[in-house]
């Protein structure tokens, strides 16, 4: 029995994961224009960390 609780936890696990992956945005950076940077320039705009690494910003130099 404790196998068998083991193996739900698991599945429960890697189903949460994989829906979680779902969840992200279905855009990046590039389709604004932009360039993912640890810091936006002062010409730039902060357009958020869609499509960005963890620690980045979609910096972006206008949006039209």
């Amino acid at each position: 029995m404790k196998y068998y609780c083991i193996l739900i936890l698991l599945a429960f696990l890697t189903l949460a994961y994989q829906a979680n992956e779902a969840a992200a945005f279905p855009w990046g950076c590039s389709k604004y224009s932009g360039v993912c940077r640890p810091v936006c320039l002062a010409a730039e705009l902060p357009f958020g960390p869609f499509g960005c690494s963890k620690g980045f910003v979609c910096c972006v130099a206008h949006v039209i």
